[in-house]
């Protein structure tokens, strides 16, 4: 696997705009958002600053995002994005590690795939893949880019 950069972080917060406007404000940055929710067991609505901040709330309380706010805090728990030139296999060399994989979703152009923290000392792994300068910008695609 060849990972090109840290590419962003997962902030899980409770209430996406009071924290969108305190990151604003504490930051000096600029958020999209709230942009997109995501209709799976993830069950989780974001929002995404340049230079690579993800805040993610439930968008329902029984989802993944609500279940790890209430049994870690708001904060800094959603962990790390990394972004790989090929997303398929660098899932397979992380499940060959005995990394599980917890789950993953295609948003326009952009393509995540997240592990569990159990296989790399507490952290949440996701790679990404995607064209273009940011992650933001290619989930907003229309379609996803021919490889």
């Amino acid at each position: 696997m060849r990972v090109e950069r840290l590419d962003h972080i997962h902030i899980y917060v409770k209430d996406l705009d009071k924290a969108i406007a305190r990151f604003e404000d504490l930051l000096g940055v600029k958020f999209a958002g709230p942009f997109m929710e995501f209709a799976n067991e993830w069950g989780s609505k974001g929002a995404f600053a340049p230079p690579g901040i993800d805040l993610e709330a439930p968008a329902r309380d029984d989802s993944g995002v609500a279940k790890v706010i209430a049994r870690s805090g708001e904060g800094l728990v959603g962990g790390a994005s990394f972004k790989v030139a090929d997303i398929e296999s660098s899932i397979a060399e992380l499940e060959s590690k005995g990394v599980k994989l917890l789950g993953r979703i295609t948003v326009g152009g952009l393509k995540e795939a997240w592990f569990h923290p159990a296989g790399a000392y507490g952290v949440l792994i996701e790679l990404c893949e995607y064209q273009g300068a940011n992650a933001l910008e290619a989930s907003l695609q229309k379609t996803p880019p021919a490889r």
